[in-house]
C-alpha cells in the first residue's frame, strides 16, 4: 500500500470539517499572525462516506500539518497550491471532546497548533502565506500526501499567516439610519472586505466585527439571516466576510432617543468603519 492510500476494511471512518461549530472564525479557514496561537479546529467522524455520523471514536485522530496534502499530478504540479508558511508542532492526536453539536455529534476538536512562520508567497495574495493541516483517522488513512482516493476521507484546515493587518474595510451600506425607540433599523450595515490588492476571493471567510459604542441599542439575535454570526453582550457581532461582504445582524434601538455609534474592525486590518445611527 502507497502512502496516503486508503487502508480498505480497517477504520472505514471518514473525519470531515464540522461546519456547525462557529467559533469565531470560519470552520475551514483560520487566519493568524506569526506566533499566535491558530483558533481551534473542529473536526466530527462518521462511519463510511455517506454514513451516520457517529458517537466518539475510541482511537485518535491525527491533525497533522501538510506541505502538499493531495501530494502531485502527473506532470508533478501539485493539486492544490503548495503551503507557503508553517506551523508547530507537527502533528496533534487527539479524540472527541468537544461539547455536543445541535445535531447530536461529539466533535473532535484541536487547539494546540501555532502558526509559526511564513515561508513563500500565496497565489492567492501577497497578503498571506498559507499553511494546510489535515485531519484523519489513522486506521483508515495511512497519513499525507493523500491519494485521490482518500481525499473524501479527510478533513483539511486553511490556515492564513498575515504578514501584517493589511486587509481593507470599506463602507458598504447603513450609515445615517433612523428607528424609533424600541423598534428595529430598517436595514443592516455592511462593510466590503478585501486584501491590500483589492481580492474578495483573498479574504472569504474572514472574520469582521461591529461593535455598538454609544446609544442604547443592541443587535437583535431574531433577525439573523447569516450562517455563522455571533452576538456577545448584546453590542457585539462577529461575522464573517462572505463573497466580499460582512454583514452585522438587524439593530434594534433602545428606549431612549439619541445617536448610536456603531464601528466595523478586523483585526487583520487598521481600517475601521463608522456608522452614525439615530434614534427618534
Amino acid at each position: 500500500m502507497a502512502p496516503g492510500d486508503l487502508n480498505p476494511g480497517k477504520g472505514n471512518i471518514c473525519i470531515q470539517v464540522c461546519m456547525e461549530q462557529f467559533t469565531g472564525q470560519h470552520p475551514a479557514i483560520k487566519d493568524a499572525f506569526p506566533g499566535e496561537t491558530i483558533d481551534t479546529l473542529v473536526a466530527q467522524p462518521r462511519k463510511y462516506l455517506s454514513g451516520a455520523y457517529i458517537p466518539p471514536i475510541p482511537q485518535f485522530v491525527a491533525f497533522t500539518y501538510a506541505e502538499n496534502p493531495y501530494g502531485f499530478d502527473a506532470n508533478q504540479i501539485a493539486t492544490i497550491p503548495s503551503a507557503s508558511a508553517a506551523v508547530t508542532p507537527r502533528t496533534v492526536e487527539t479524540s472527541a471532546n468537544g461539547p455536543t453539536t445541535e445535531s447530536g455529534i461529539i466533535p473532535i476538536c484541536c487547539d494546540s497548533f501555532v502558526a509559526e512562520k511564513i515561508t513563500g508567497s500565496y497565489p492567492l495574495s501577497p497578503d498571506y502565506g498559507v499553511a494546510y493541516i489535515t485531519a484523519y483517522e489513522e486506521f483508515t488513512v495511512p497519513g499525507p500526501p493523500f491519494s485521490p482516493q482518500c481525499m473524501p476521507w479527510t478533513a483539511l484546515f486553511m490556515v492564513r499567516v498575515w504578514h501584517n493587518m493589511t486587509a481593507k474595510l470599506t463602507y458598504l451600506y447603513g450609515n445615517k439610519l433612523t428607528a424609533a425607540p424600541n423598534r428595529n433599523f430598517p436595514a443592516t450595515l455592511s462593510v466590503t472586505v478585501t486584501d491590500s490588492v483589492g481580492s474578495t476571493r483573498a479574504t472569504d471567510g474572514l472574520q469582521v466585527i461591529f461593535d455598538i459604542t454609544g446609544g442604547g441599542a443592541t443587535f437583535d439575535p431574531s433577525g439573523v439571516t447569516t450562517r455563522y454570526c455571533q452576538i456577545q453582550n448584546g453590542t457585539r457581532a462577529i461575522v464573517l466576510s462572505q463573497q466580499g461582504v460582512a454583514i452585522a445582524p438587524p439593530i434594534k434601538a433602545g428606549a431612549a432617543v439619541g445617536p448610536v455609534t456603531v464601528y466595523a474592525s478586523s483585526r487583520f486590518s487598521r481600517d475601521f468603519v463608522l456608522y452614525e445611527l439615530n434614534v427618534t
